[in-house]
């Protein structure tokens, strides 16, 4: 179950990351960008969190010893889902660097 939260909580992380470099590239075009954006992010966020809230549940129903196969998968998919969302952050996040230094 510990699993499940920290994968979670790596999640929340990542879609944060990516929330503020998304707000920083959009300084310069005002706050519409960053409302158009919001939406996907929270759609980004439940995607995430359906098949850990799937495992949770399933995790805290069954009692049994045994591999369990959903509870791989969900944290499989969450964490390929992180590593996405962690490698488009980086790329805003060197734009907004970029742009940066290059007007000054």
């Amino acid at each position: 179950m510990l699993y499940i939260f920290i994968t979670w909580l790596i999640l929340i992380l990542s879609l944060i990351i990516l929330a503020q470099g998304i707000q920083k590239n959009s300084e310069d075009g005002g706050e519409l960008v960053y409302k158009r954006w919001s939406g996907w992010l929270i759609g980004l966020f439940v995607v995430g969190s359906v098949p850990l809230g799937f495992a949770l549940y399933m995790e805290l129903r069954g009692g049994y010893i045994g591999a369990n196969i959903g509870l791989g998968l969900a944290l499989f998919f969450t964490w390929g889902l992180c590593a996405i969302l962690l490698c488009v952050a980086l790329i805003i996040w060197v734009r907004y660097w970029y742009k940066r230094n290059r007007v000054e």
